[in-house]
């Protein structure tokens, strides 16, 4: 039970990093995570939070992963429903925590950029260590990929993203008449997570491998 708890604790730090690394992105108005693009634009054009229009987002792809996995779908996996209602409300509390991050330069914006990518990728490393579930986001890839394997998982993961930055891309034109939410430092996000996520591995081995020596 206490073992359970633990894993537990853990994913939600996981899953209050990759809340706090969107918040700083949106903060930092230099464009956030593809994942995060459509529901920020939204969040924009209307009165309702980016944590609402994430949880709902959410909620959706549970029910798209249900629709493409089928029988194989698990109902345990439904504990992605409270999972996603947290995580919209974690991004809720951690725009409110950032509520005094207004950088003033484009520096300081590439800057802040920078901090929230590496608490995304940190974030997304230690909530798959439990292995208890993942967020919604990342299981409509494992889905598509679990239907489709003859498609790398990482090329899934790619054509995903590439659809939810279109979807914001065209939401922003339509709804805000320009772009917004959606600029370079999305790009950097999707070029950079991957690879911060493999260094922040390697540094996690190395240190287990030191301690288990000692």
């Amino acid at each position: 039970m206490i073992r359970q708890i633990q894993r537990t604790l853990v994913f939600f730090v996981g899953v209050f990093l990759i809340a706090m690394g969107i918040a700083i992105s949106v903060r930092a108005d230099l464009g956030t995570a593809p994942i995060a693009s459509l529901p920020t634009v939204l969040s924009f054009a209307t009165p309702v939070s980016v944590g609402t229009y994430i949880m709902s987002l959410n909620l959706l792809f549970v029910g798209l992963q249900a629709l493409v996995l089928r029988r194989k779908f698990r109902l345990f996996q439904l504990i992605q429903i409270p999972v996603a209602v947290a995580f919209g409300l974690l991004v809720d509390t951690c725009m409110q925590l950032t509520s005094w991050l207004d950088p003033s330069s484009y520096f300081e914006q590439w800057c802040w950029i920078i901090v929230s990518v590496v608490s995304l990728a940190l974030g997304v490393y230690i909530e798959v260590q439990p292995r208890l579930t993942y967020l919604p986001g990342d299981g409509i890839v494992f889905a598509i990929y679990t239907v489709l394997q003859n498609i790398p998982y990482g090329t899934v993961k790619v054509v995903v993203d590439t659809i939810m930055v279109g979807l914001a891309v065209l939401a922003s034109w339509t709804l805000l008449d320009g772009l917004f939410g959606v600029r370079e430092g999305t790009v950097f996000s999707a070029l950079t997570v991957g690879i911060i996520i493999r260094v922040i591995s390697r540094i996690d081995k190395r240190i287990r491998k030191t301690s288990a020596e000692d």
